[in-house]
């Protein structure tokens, strides 16, 4: 009989901790913090993980809030943030410890667009911020976080911005929160791993018609990694003189190494063709034995931490699962250009063939077509994850992208620029002006500027109303000397060519990245 009691005693606490487990759909906002001009708010949503199983996750929610309100204030836009690349819980966006992203979009929240600009970009900062906790973070730490899985990310932060909008909507119905403008508008940014993700929220709004039920004007994207094969074979080829600048980056060398098996991992866990291979087919027993993976699995630390962490390694040797590295063999597997920091010798972190496969350019101009093969499996979904080639935006994109960028480069942002080479200047265009600054410090700049009113020009380019047909009439339009095509993009006159003086036959072409209408 006491045996019974205690083996019940034991099923009862195991059943109290799994049902602690149990994650519930909010039924309202939470406020968590209130500042100045704003409420921060949040919220559990529904949505569906990779495999298409439910699934809550976790987001915040922040609202313009003044101290003094008058009748006719109201909610001018929505904004949809995704967040930049964190390895620890701590730093998620419901996290009470992160203190960071509080003051960021409490600053937004100030109204500060309307001083130095004009009244007219109010509409920027009076504003509800919908941030969610992406998979693997918030109240889904205890699950792999799906690194660059575009579109499953893009869905998912979808998912949060319906269901918080509609929580809002709950808190104005009951008088505990501003009301939308009739004419209210919704923009999405986001740095980094945020930038490509905010890249896959426009795609996924764009191609499931939900743009025009949230007004949506258009995206701003910082330092994004667009295109993860660019991203590597930069760092396999470049030594420090790509696009018109100077690094100290140098072949073979990944800067911020954490990212490599936080891509590998995250494509293993969602892409399909990659069902059949592990970790140890890409990531060297000897990178592995650093404990990369547990701490990552962790959430406990930042990456910053993870830095050291190597730093440590690197200066004292490693003993791991029974193998010992001596200092010097952990230096042919890490550089540190200054303390606490260390880049990745990539031939020793990849396993010999994938370094093989990943060195030789010819194995990556040409998508494969055969599954089955570990290699190509990898490169076929890095491919699949890539957000430039098989869309065409219809709302505008300001990116934002240094040249100097060791961890993100500017690659991303040309790739982009190959799969639509007609559009740049008018359904896109880029700052570059932040070179030749490296990723963190870009990442500064960019948060900088976004609270402080120095995109203010950025988001009314975006707001601007826009021909669709995209196509000009010639009749306004000055002289130009640039490649003239034909919608086929056949090339039909030279750069010595000018509109104004052609024969050529009536039609639309491309010029300077434009539809111009020939009468």
């Amino acid at each position: 009989m006491k045996r019974f009691l205690l083996s019940f005693g034991f099923f009862l606490l195991f059943a109290f901790i799994m049902g602690a487990q149990v994650v519930e759909v909010s039924e309202s906002l939470t406020q968590v913090y209130k500042s100045a001009s704003a409420r921060f708010y949040s919220y559990n949503y529904p949505s569906k993980d990779a495999n298409g199983q439910d699934v809550v996750l976790s987001s915040m929610l922040i609202a313009w809030s003044p101290i003094i309100s008058s009748e006719t204030d109201s909610i001018e836009s929505l904004h949809i943030y995704s967040h930049y690349t964190i390895t620890a819980d701590k730093e998620s966006l419901t996290s009470s410890e992160n203190n960071q992203d509080r003051l960021l979009f409490g600053m937004l929240v100030k109204s500060s667009y309307g001083i130095g600009l004009d009244r007219t970009c109010n509409f920027i900062s009076r504003c509800v911020v919908i941030a969610p906790d992406y998979q693997g973070y918030g109240v889904t730490r205890n699950q792999n976080h799906p690194y660059l899985a575009q579109e499953l990310t893009a869905r998912q932060v979808v998912d949060a911005v319906m269901y918080g909008s509609r929580l809002y909507q709950k808190l104005v119905a009951s008088g505990q929160a501003l009301p939308f403008k009739s004419d209210w508008r919704t923009f999405a940014y986001g740095f980094s791993q945020g930038g490509a993700v905010t890249l896959a929220v426009q795609r996924y709004l764009e191609q499931n018609d939900l743009t025009q039920d949230l007004h949506f004007r258009g995206s701003i994207c910082g330092d994004g990694p667009y295109d993860l094969l660019a991203t590597l074979r930069y760092y396999l080829e470049d030594d420090g003189d790509s696009f018109d600048t100077t690094t100290s980056h140098r072949r073979g060398f990944s800067t911020m190494p954490m990212v490599i098996p936080m891509i590998i991992k995250g494509m293993l866990d969602t892409h399909p063709d990659m069902a059949g291979h592990t970790l140890q087919d890409y990531l060297s027993q000897q990178f592995l034995d650093t404990g990369i993976m547990e701490w990552l699995a962790s959430k406990d630390f930042s990456t910053t931490e993870i830095s050291k962490k190597w730093y440590q390694q690197l200066q004292n040797g490693l003993d791991a699962n029974g193998r010992h590295y001596s200092k010097e063999q952990m230096a042919e597997l890490f550089y540190s250009p200054k303390s606490g920091e260390v880049w990745a010798h990539l031939d020793k972190v990849f396993t010999p063939g994938l370094y093989e496969y990943l060195s030789n350019p010819e194995n990556l101009d040409v998508v494969p077509t055969n599954q089955g093969d570990v290699w190509q499996d990898l490169h076929c979904a890095m491919v699949d994850n890539n957000v430039v080639k098989g869309w065409e935006p219809q709302h505008r994109i300001q990116f934002v992208h240094s040249r100097g960028d060791m961890v993100v480069p500017y690659a991303n942002y040309l790739t982009f620029c190959d799969a639509h080479p007609f559009e740049e200047g008018n359904m896109y265009r880029i700052d570059d002006s932040v070179t030749p600054s490296d990723h963190t410090s870009v990442g500064t700049t960019f948060f900088t500027k976004l609270v402080t009113g120095g995109y203010g020009d950025y988001f009314k380019w975006l707001d601007e109303p826009m021909d669709m047909t995209g196509i000009h009439n010639s009749k306004f339009e000055t002289q130009t000397r640039e490649d003239v095509y034909d919608l086929g993009g056949r090339k039909v006159a030279n750069s010595r060519f000018s509109i104004l003086d052609s024969q050529l036959k009536k039609g639309i072409y491309i010029i300077n990245g434009k539809k111009i209408l020939i009468k």
